[in-house]
């Protein structure tokens, strides 16, 4: 088993190599469009990406991007309107500069009604397609939509008013379509049968990247973040109840392991196993195992089926990045851990959010809200789920709020709003999708 994980391991570290190869700087100044003083504070950022920075005082910024044809840039600033800047990139160019200003926002006040409880928002819907899943890119909404099955599948792109902009039918060489994943560099992929496609977008127009399917879950989805010019990624593997999470410096190739998961009650019966088998079942185990060079428990569990049993549940310890602090919630040793931006060990605090009264209620799944940098956690008490806002300082529950409609699917939390996928029940309305304003309960 070690053997095999540090040959995939080094694999993927001429993977990352590769990757961070050829970098692009993009600097420049921000300032006020009315009395051209310069802007501090103004947030930069790669549309659909981790990758961006902060004006300082004197307005002024500066940071890498991995080298694409074209990069969509954003500036935001509380009380200014928001600008994205489109740019092409030439062949060998190193660096781009963005000098612009920001112009004060006056926002009318519009009337409105008022519910006695929320009222979810229908953002896209129509009666001749369902909505399967969704992303978000600027301030518009990347959709998989299908008329009947996701066999013949299309991409739709929505402007915020959930008008349709573009829409692309899926290639049929991709296979049967199957959901949305977002990589650590904020692009949207589309995964499918046959391939995964990265999913560009240019000037409202979709451009597809078809990536093997292997490859991306071998190179791409281990690596979770960037922080301090360093790769944080993991040896996570579904079938075994520990994993690593360790760090990659793009700067002088060194690694570190950051922190290990593992569940070991869980790890005592998926080890036991072996002991379990028939003798020649046990010999059989343990020549496959000198075969692979894998551990002999593994190969096991794998055989007598144990890791696709009602007793066996993959790990899930997820890991965030909140301002520069790596924040990993262990739910098998009950720890928020805090890192710093080096990997290196700050504290440990309690949690139990992951213990409600009535534990079926939670869904080992926890949902981060990028714009906003907050972390919420996902429970389901009859099919009506609800979330609870956890602080990554304390890890203490700081509100809850509850979804409006039964069995919503698909949940993702961006700037505020909970968005999802709905069908009402025993109704021949195709699923439409919905957002709600998360106003938390704080009792």
């Amino acid at each position: 088993m070690n053997a095999l994980r540090t040959y995939y391991f080094l694999i993927l570290l001429g993977f990352i190599a590769s990757l961070n190869a050829q970098n692009i700087t993009v600097y420049g100044k921000v300032t006020d469009n009315a009395t051209n003083k310069p802007l501090a504070f103004v947030t930069i950022q790669i549309q659909n990406s981790n990758y961006g920075a902060n004006t300082n005082i004197n307005g002024s910024f500066s940071f890498n991007v991995p080298t694409k044809k074209h990069l969509s840039v954003l500036f935001k600033l509380l009380g200014y309107t928001s600008r994205v800047k489109e740019i092409d990139i030439e062949e060998e160019q190193d660096s781009i500069l963005i000098n612009l200003s920001l112009s004060l926002s006056y926002m009318p006040l519009d009337t409105f009604t008022v519910y006695g409880k929320v009222k979810p928002d229908t953002l896209v819907g129509a009666p001749d397609y369902s909505i399967f899943d969704f992303d978000f890119y600027e301030d518009k909404y990347i959709l998989l939509t299908s008329e009947k099955t996701l066999e013949k599948a299309q991409l739709k792109l929505a402007d915020a008013n959930g008008k349709i902009l573009t829409t692309y039918f899926v290639p049929k060489e991709g296979g049967e379509a199957k959901e949305f994943y977002r990589d650590y560099l904020g692009y949207t992929n589309l995964v499918c049968k046959n391939y995964i496609y990265r999913i560009n977008i240019y000037h409202d127009r979709f451009l597809l990247i078809p990536l093997k399917v292997e490859d991306v879950n071998a190179y791409i989805k281990p690596i979770i973040d960037t922080v301090n010019g360093k790769l944080i990624f993991t040896d996570y593997w579904k079938e075994y109840p520990l994993f690593n999470y360790l760090s990659y410096n793009e700067t002088d190739s060194t690694k570190k392991q950051l922190l290990t998961i593992e569940d070991k009650e869980l790890m005592h019966a998926y080890n036991f196993e072996y002991y379990s088998l028939k003798p020649k079942d046990k010999l059989e185990a343990r020549r496959i195992a000198m075969d692979l060079k894998m551990d002999k428990h593994v190969v096991a569990s794998l055989m007598s089926g144990f890791t696709r049993s009602m007793f066996y549940e993959p790990l899930f310890a997820p890991l965030y990045i909140i301002k520069d602090t790596i924040c990993v919630f262990d739910h098998y040793k009950d720890k928020l851990y805090h890192l710093d931006k080096t990997g290196t060990k700050i504290d440990s605090i309690s949690i139990n959010y992951n213990h409600p009264k009535n534990w079926k209620e939670w869904k080992n799944k926890m949902l981060k809200d990028d714009t906003e940098n907050l972390i919420y956690a996902v429970y389901d008490k009859n099919g009506h789920k609800y979330i609870k806002h956890i602080s990554t300082q304390t890890g203490k529950e700081l509100g809850k709020y509850t979804l409006q409609f039964h069995s919503a699917d698909k949940l993702k939390i961006h700037d505020g709003y909970v968005y999802y996928i709905y069908r009402p029940f025993e109704s021949t309305q195709e699923k439409f999708f919905y957002r709600e304003l998360i106003t938390l309960d704080r009792n």
